[in-house]
Protein backbone atom coordinates (compact mmCIF):
# COMPACT_ATOMS: atom_id res chain seq x y z
CA UNK A 1 0.00 0.00 0.00
CA UNK A 2 2.92 2.28 0.82
CA UNK A 3 4.53 1.52 -2.58
CA UNK A 4 1.49 2.35 -4.80
CA UNK A 5 0.71 5.95 -2.69
CA UNK A 6 4.46 7.30 -2.72
CA UNK A 7 4.51 5.91 -7.17
CA UNK A 8 0.73 7.72 -6.86
CA UNK A 9 2.97 10.88 -5.69
CA UNK A 10 5.44 10.71 -8.17
CA UNK A 11 3.33 10.33 -10.66
CA UNK A 12 0.98 13.83 -9.56
CA UNK A 13 4.87 15.61 -9.26
CA UNK A 14 5.61 14.50 -13.02
CA UNK A 15 2.50 15.31 -14.33
CA UNK A 16 3.05 18.97 -12.94
CA UNK A 17 5.48 19.12 -14.37
CA UNK A 18 4.73 17.98 -18.03
CA UNK A 19 1.58 20.31 -17.42
CA UNK A 20 4.18 23.26 -16.81
CA UNK A 21 6.40 22.62 -19.41
CA UNK A 22 3.63 22.09 -21.34
CA UNK A 23 2.33 26.05 -20.55
CA UNK A 24 5.64 27.50 -22.18
CA UNK A 25 5.36 26.97 -25.84
CA UNK A 26 7.92 29.36 -26.42
CA UNK A 27 10.12 26.40 -24.84
CA UNK A 28 8.83 23.13 -26.80
CA UNK A 29 9.51 25.49 -29.89
CA UNK A 30 12.98 25.95 -29.00
CA UNK A 31 13.93 22.83 -27.97
CA UNK A 32 12.29 21.38 -31.61
CA UNK A 33 14.12 24.23 -33.55
CA UNK A 34 17.73 23.24 -31.69
CA UNK A 35 16.89 19.75 -32.34
CA UNK A 36 16.06 20.16 -35.83
CA UNK A 37 19.46 22.61 -36.66
CA UNK A 38 21.84 20.63 -34.50
CA UNK A 39 21.07 17.77 -36.94
CA UNK A 40 20.85 19.99 -40.15
CA UNK A 41 24.74 21.30 -38.70
CA UNK A 42 26.43 17.50 -38.59
CA UNK A 43 24.67 16.91 -41.91
CA UNK A 44 26.57 19.81 -42.91
CA UNK A 45 29.47 18.94 -41.09
CA UNK A 46 29.83 15.57 -42.72
CA UNK A 47 29.62 17.26 -46.24
CA UNK A 48 32.88 16.27 -48.01
CA UNK A 49 32.78 19.88 -49.93
CA UNK A 50 33.41 21.43 -46.56
CA UNK A 51 37.19 21.16 -46.68
CA UNK A 52 37.89 22.10 -50.03
CA UNK A 53 35.90 25.33 -49.06
CA UNK A 54 37.87 25.97 -46.32
CA UNK A 55 41.03 25.48 -48.06
CA UNK A 56 39.68 27.43 -50.91
CA UNK A 57 38.71 30.10 -48.61
CA UNK A 58 40.84 30.85 -45.60
CA UNK A 59 43.80 28.58 -46.98
CA UNK A 60 44.11 26.64 -44.13
CA UNK A 61 43.25 22.83 -43.47
CA UNK A 62 39.96 22.20 -41.63
CA UNK A 63 41.44 21.15 -38.10
CA UNK A 64 43.18 24.56 -38.12
CA UNK A 65 39.48 26.50 -38.68
CA UNK A 66 37.69 23.94 -36.38
CA UNK A 67 39.79 24.32 -33.82
CA UNK A 68 39.84 28.49 -33.66
CA UNK A 69 35.86 28.27 -34.32
CA UNK A 70 35.10 26.11 -31.14
CA UNK A 71 37.73 28.15 -29.10
CA UNK A 72 36.59 31.39 -29.61
CA UNK A 73 32.82 30.21 -29.60
CA UNK A 74 33.46 30.05 -25.88
CA UNK A 75 34.04 34.38 -25.88
CA UNK A 76 30.96 34.48 -27.98
CA UNK A 77 28.76 31.98 -25.20
CA UNK A 78 29.90 33.71 -22.09
CA UNK A 79 29.06 37.01 -23.59
CA UNK A 80 25.24 35.97 -24.88
CA UNK A 81 24.57 34.94 -21.01
CA UNK A 82 26.46 37.27 -19.27
CA UNK A 83 23.41 40.06 -18.59
CA UNK A 84 20.92 36.91 -17.26
CA UNK A 85 23.74 36.03 -14.80
CA UNK A 86 24.63 39.49 -13.88
CA UNK A 87 21.92 42.18 -14.28
CA UNK A 88 18.90 39.95 -13.47
CA UNK A 89 15.98 41.04 -11.31
CA UNK A 90 17.27 38.48 -8.42
CA UNK A 91 20.88 40.05 -8.86
CA UNK A 92 19.67 43.76 -8.90
CA UNK A 93 17.78 43.82 -6.32
CA UNK A 94 20.35 42.91 -4.24
CA UNK A 95 22.88 45.51 -5.56
CA UNK A 96 20.26 48.21 -5.59
CA UNK A 97 20.06 48.39 -1.82
CA UNK A 98 23.77 48.35 -1.36
CA UNK A 99 26.75 50.58 -1.37
CA UNK A 100 27.80 48.72 -4.51
CA UNK A 101 27.16 50.72 -7.97
CA UNK A 102 25.86 48.68 -10.90
CA UNK A 103 29.12 48.99 -13.08
CA UNK A 104 31.23 47.44 -10.33
CA UNK A 105 28.81 44.58 -10.13
CA UNK A 106 28.83 43.62 -14.03
CA UNK A 107 32.62 44.30 -14.54
CA UNK A 108 33.41 41.95 -10.89
CA UNK A 109 30.97 39.40 -11.78
CA UNK A 110 31.84 38.89 -15.61
CA UNK A 111 35.29 39.29 -14.74
CA UNK A 112 35.93 35.19 -13.97
CA UNK A 113 34.17 34.26 -17.04
CA UNK A 114 36.40 36.02 -19.24
CA UNK A 115 39.38 34.66 -17.82
CA UNK A 116 38.08 31.42 -17.98
CA UNK A 117 37.09 31.67 -21.58
CA UNK A 118 40.45 33.46 -22.60
CA UNK A 119 42.02 30.23 -20.61
CA UNK A 120 39.60 28.23 -22.59
CA UNK A 121 40.72 29.69 -25.97
CA UNK A 122 44.53 29.22 -25.04
CA UNK A 123 43.92 25.58 -24.29
CA UNK A 124 42.62 25.02 -27.96
CA UNK A 125 45.05 26.52 -29.39
CA UNK A 126 47.77 25.46 -27.35
CA UNK A 127 46.59 21.54 -28.24
CA UNK A 128 46.01 22.47 -32.25
CA UNK A 129 49.79 23.68 -32.12
CA UNK A 130 51.26 20.96 -30.46
CA UNK A 131 48.97 17.97 -31.31
CA UNK A 132 47.43 18.50 -34.89
CA UNK A 133 50.35 21.00 -36.54
CA UNK A 134 47.92 23.89 -36.65
CA UNK A 135 49.86 26.96 -37.85
CA UNK A 136 49.41 30.23 -36.30
CA UNK A 137 50.79 33.85 -37.05
CA UNK A 138 48.76 35.88 -34.73
CA UNK A 139 47.93 39.86 -35.50
CA UNK A 140 47.49 40.86 -31.93
CA UNK A 141 45.57 43.88 -32.68
CA UNK A 142 43.51 42.60 -35.11
CA UNK A 143 42.22 39.80 -33.02
CA UNK A 144 41.46 42.16 -30.35
CA UNK A 145 40.03 44.63 -32.14
CA UNK A 146 37.26 41.72 -33.86
CA UNK A 147 37.45 40.07 -30.17
CA UNK A 148 36.20 43.38 -28.92
CA UNK A 149 33.40 43.87 -31.38
CA UNK A 150 32.08 40.24 -31.20
CA UNK A 151 31.62 40.21 -27.79
CA UNK A 152 30.21 43.74 -27.65
CA UNK A 153 27.74 42.76 -30.02
CA UNK A 154 26.70 39.58 -28.00
CA UNK A 155 26.15 41.27 -24.90
CA UNK A 156 23.50 43.58 -26.81
CA UNK A 157 21.89 40.03 -27.90
CA UNK A 158 22.05 39.43 -24.11
CA UNK A 159 20.51 42.68 -22.96
CA UNK A 160 17.71 41.93 -25.17
CA UNK A 161 17.41 38.19 -23.90
CA UNK A 162 17.74 39.55 -20.32
CA UNK A 163 15.10 42.37 -20.94
CA UNK A 164 12.50 39.79 -22.87
CA UNK A 165 13.06 37.26 -19.46
CA UNK A 166 12.25 40.07 -17.27
CA UNK A 167 8.74 40.91 -18.72
CA UNK A 168 7.68 37.16 -19.94
CA UNK A 169 9.07 35.50 -17.38
CA UNK A 170 8.87 32.26 -19.66
CA UNK A 171 12.26 31.69 -20.46
CA UNK A 172 15.09 33.37 -22.66
CA UNK A 173 14.22 32.74 -26.77
CA UNK A 174 16.20 35.53 -28.32
CA UNK A 175 19.76 33.40 -26.41
CA UNK A 176 18.17 29.95 -27.83
CA UNK A 177 17.55 31.81 -31.14
CA UNK A 178 21.23 33.12 -31.15
CA UNK A 179 22.76 29.89 -30.27
CA UNK A 180 20.84 28.21 -33.18
CA UNK A 181 22.39 30.19 -35.55
CA UNK A 182 25.41 30.49 -34.53
CA UNK A 183 25.40 26.63 -35.09
CA UNK A 184 23.83 26.45 -38.10
CA UNK A 185 24.81 29.77 -39.84
CA UNK A 186 27.45 31.35 -38.10
CA UNK A 187 30.47 29.61 -39.83
CA UNK A 188 31.73 28.03 -36.77
CA UNK A 189 31.62 24.68 -37.39
CA UNK A 190 31.70 24.51 -41.22
CA UNK A 191 31.63 27.49 -44.05
CA UNK A 192 28.55 28.58 -45.12
CA UNK A 193 28.99 28.36 -48.75
CA UNK A 194 28.49 24.71 -48.30
CA UNK A 195 24.87 25.36 -47.81
CA UNK A 196 22.18 25.98 -50.49
CA UNK A 197 22.23 29.65 -51.52
CA UNK A 198 19.07 30.54 -49.39
CA UNK A 199 21.01 29.26 -45.71
CA UNK A 200 24.31 31.02 -47.36
CA UNK A 201 21.98 34.64 -47.02
CA UNK A 202 20.77 33.95 -43.61
CA UNK A 203 24.54 33.60 -42.41
CA UNK A 204 25.56 37.04 -44.73
CA UNK A 205 22.84 39.21 -42.59
CA UNK A 206 24.42 37.63 -38.85
CA UNK A 207 27.67 39.31 -37.11
CA UNK A 208 28.50 35.68 -36.20
CA UNK A 209 29.59 35.16 -39.63
CA UNK A 210 31.95 38.08 -39.61
CA UNK A 211 33.12 37.29 -36.70
CA UNK A 212 34.46 34.14 -37.05
CA UNK A 213 35.54 34.90 -40.01
CA UNK A 214 37.54 37.83 -39.23
CA UNK A 215 39.30 36.15 -35.96
CA UNK A 216 40.35 33.23 -38.26
CA UNK A 217 42.06 35.43 -40.92
CA UNK A 218 43.80 37.71 -37.82
CA UNK A 219 45.25 34.52 -36.22
CA UNK A 220 46.76 32.98 -39.71
CA UNK A 221 48.85 36.21 -40.85
CA UNK A 222 46.22 38.56 -42.67
CA UNK A 223 46.09 42.23 -41.86
CA UNK A 224 43.50 44.26 -40.79
CA UNK A 225 43.35 46.05 -44.19
CA UNK A 226 42.98 42.91 -45.92
CA UNK A 227 39.91 42.11 -43.86
CA UNK A 228 38.55 45.68 -43.70
CA UNK A 229 35.20 44.68 -45.11
CA UNK A 230 34.23 42.03 -43.08
CA UNK A 231 35.29 44.49 -39.92
CA UNK A 232 33.59 47.34 -41.18
CA UNK A 233 30.45 45.28 -41.23
CA UNK A 234 30.60 43.73 -37.84
CA UNK A 235 31.34 47.18 -36.55
CA UNK A 236 27.83 48.58 -38.19
CA UNK A 237 26.20 45.22 -36.45
CA UNK A 238 27.87 46.23 -33.06
CA UNK A 239 26.56 50.03 -33.59
CA UNK A 240 22.95 48.90 -34.41
CA UNK A 241 22.76 45.93 -31.89
CA UNK A 242 24.60 47.40 -28.99
CA UNK A 243 22.40 50.15 -28.28
CA UNK A 244 19.12 48.23 -29.56
CA UNK A 245 19.99 45.87 -26.43
CA UNK A 246 20.29 48.94 -23.92
CA UNK A 247 17.25 50.30 -25.15
CA UNK A 248 14.99 47.27 -24.89
CA UNK A 249 16.56 45.79 -21.74
CA UNK A 250 16.29 49.56 -20.42
CA UNK A 251 12.24 49.69 -21.17
CA UNK A 252 11.64 46.09 -19.94
CA UNK A 253 13.20 46.95 -16.20
CA UNK A 254 11.26 50.24 -16.56
CA UNK A 255 8.10 48.02 -17.43
CA UNK A 256 8.84 45.79 -15.09
CA UNK A 257 9.32 47.80 -12.24
CA UNK A 258 6.41 49.73 -12.97
CA UNK A 259 4.02 47.13 -12.83
CA UNK A 260 5.25 45.57 -10.19
CA UNK A 261 6.26 42.62 -11.30
CA UNK A 262 10.34 42.75 -11.13
CA UNK A 263 11.18 39.90 -8.70
CA UNK A 264 8.42 37.76 -9.89
CA UNK A 265 9.84 34.63 -10.77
Amino acid sequence: MGFWAEAEKIYYFMKRDIISFSTYKTNIAILIATALFGALSFAFLGNSAVSQAVTQMYNMDFTTYLIIGLAFNSYLTQSLTLVQKTINPWALEEVLVSPTSLRTFIVGSSLWGFIWSTAVVAVYLLIGVLFFGVDLSINVAGTLLVLALGVGTFLGFSMIGAGILILTKQGDPVTALITIATTLFGNVLFPPQVMPPLLQAISYILPQYYFFTSIRLMLTGWTILEILPNLLVLALMFAIIVPLGYGVYAWCLKTARKNGTLSWF
